[in-house]
């Protein structure tokens, strides 16, 4: 089952509690009485769902009270007055002037009916999903300001919006986030996408046609944007559209009308466009892939989406939230991760971003060991290319058995290669160490000799430290100058990250 719902409410009136706690306490909900010094700051950093507020809240305390909530526009808040109208008008003024006052509110008495309680309580926790963590998760200075920005451009009328971001990030969330948070809510949110429609089928999805426009066309048919109409229409991998679709996407922005395919008759659209890429679409104007003209016209608002590598403290709710969503639809108790996997999952750099986190996730809660995950369990899911194709089912016509012993060589000839870089990077280091270098005496096979120094201040010759010595001193080096960071140790010495942590169990430096 998934976790109830945390309600807070700030209250000091025990009989409003109460009757707060008989309505809302269920499966769903917990309700929280947060009135206290510090109490509410600590509940926010757990996870909050919902925050009713009573504005007959003592002066002092509603003054701290909205001093904490400041900068939380995506907690949504339920405001209880002495009647419906909101009784004294004050403290519900000062609340609404704050610069950042909540995305999502209601206004209800005090003196409330239970299911109309429950109704308002339901719509706000549905609504405030999105910026709540349920999706866009993250506590992140960089998550936070993207969910500013999300409901500053969702308030405005601006008719385009430019998502940029690397695949797997997260930008179809944005999407929907500012089509919930808009005023064109309640109207479809049609995403397409430009990548995955073949480029002569593409016009007719987006525009429409008309019967007999070409061959399979053997009846009318209304276009995305016509289907989308009062809403918002998602075009994910934008940099994807031939340039002649880019064309008649261009009119459609500047004269908010369409035309079918084989049609002649302008059929007017209210829509918001929300464009998305992972490329440079800069880049692309300059090499002429892309129309400059559309790029500007789309770029009226153009947000960017940060890439998980950028922002590692998301990590740890990432997982939670991830942990929770699969081991609750499968029924099983995931046994969580040790200090040195997690450490690992941290230091990675998510090429795949978001993305790849779930699908580790799903596959370690559903196929994992049913003990804690250790770095032996991830290193093979993290050092592959982030690609695509890695997950689609090639036949090969082999065994698995010949399957098996073809990953186990590959296996060990990387390995191989790894050690002797390694053994190539110490002796180089070695040899720029030695300062200065010992006098090279060239002895004549199969003769054998000894030098004898010279005089009697002569020094003995210090003898040579074993290659594996060098190495274990090579590795507590780079790990003390990073303060324990395996893979910026790892990028220092020059190896991977899957073989940092093997010379680390062989060398007993954990």
């Amino acid at each position: 089952m998934h976790r109830p719902w945390r309600i807070v409410v700030l209250s000091r009136d025990a009989a409003l509690l109460q009757a707060l706690k008989e309505t809302l306490t269920a499966d769903r909900y917990q309700v929280v009485d947060a009135v206290g010094s510090g109490v509410l700051s600590g509940l926010l950093q757990r996870g909050v769902g919902l925050l009713v507020l009573d504005l007959r809240l003592p002066p002092d305390e509603f003054a701290k009270a909205v001093e904490t909530l400041a900068g939380r526009r995506e907690l949504p808040v339920l405001l209880l007055a002495d009647g419906q109208d909101g009784g004294d008008p004050q403290p519900l003024d000062r609340w609404r002037a704050l610069e950042h006052s909540p995305a999502v509110e209601c206004l209800l008495s005090r003196h409330f009916d239970p299911e109309r309680l429950r109704h308002e309580v339901d719509v706000l926790l549905r609504n405030g999903r999105f910026l709540q963590g349920g999706e866009l998760i993250g506590a992140s200075p960089a998550m936070r300001q993207l969910r500013e920005q999300i409901l500053r451009v969702a308030a405005t009328p601006v008719s385009t919006v430019l998502l940029i971001g690397e695949s797997g990030s997260g930008k179809d969330l944005v999407a929907q986030a500012i089509h919930r948070y808009s005023s064109r809510a309640a109207a479809p949110f049609v995403p397409i996408n430009c990548a995955a429609i073949p480029e002569n089928l593409l016009e007719s999805e987006l525009f429409g046609h008309e019967r007999g426009a070409f061959t399979d066309a053997k009846t009318q048919r209304r276009g995305l944007f016509e289907q989308a109409d009062g809403g918002t229409v998602f075009l994910d991998e934008i940099g994807e559209m031939s340039l002649a679709a880019q064309i008649r996407l261009l009119r459609v922005l500047e004269q908010r009308e369409v035309t079918r395919v084989g049609g002649s008759t302008p059929i007017p659209v209210d829509i918001r466009v929300i464009a998305a890429t992972n490329k440079d679409l800069q880049e692309a104007v300059s090499r002429r892939e892309f129309r400059l003209d559309l790029y500007h016209r789309l770029k009226v608002v153009d947000l960017e989406i940060p890439p998980l590598r950028e922002r590692t403290e998301d990590i740890p709710l990432l997982i939670d939230h991830f942990v929770a969503q699969f081991a609750a639809a499968s029924g099983v108790r995931f046994p969580g991760f040790s200090r040195a996997a997690l450490d690992l999952l941290l230091e990675y750099d998510w090429p795949g971003n978001v993305r790849e986190l779930r699908n580790l996730l799903e596959h370690l809660v559903f196929l994992g060991p049913r003990r804690p995950v250790e770095p032996s369990d991830l290193v093979a899911h993290l050092e592959r290319p982030p690609m695509t194709e890695r997950y689609l089912p090639v036949p090969t016509g082999k065994t698995p058995e010949q399957s098996e012993r073809e990953l186990i060589l590959f296996s060990l000839l990387e390995l191989k290669r790894e050690i002797a870089e390694v053994r190539r990077l110490l002796e180089a280091q070695a040899a720029r160490s030695a300062a200065p270098a010992p006098p090279i005496y060239r002895l004549q096979a199969p003769v054998k000799q000894e030098i004898e120094p010279e005089g009697e201040t002569a020094q003995a010759v210090e003898p040579l430290r074993s290659l594996k010595e060098l190495e274990k001193e090579a590795i507590q080096r780079a790990l003390a100058r990073v303060r324990g960071n395996r893979r910026q140790a790892a990028a220092i010495l020059g190896i991977s990250a899957r073989t940092l942590y093997r010379k680390i169990d062989e060398y007993g430096l954990r």
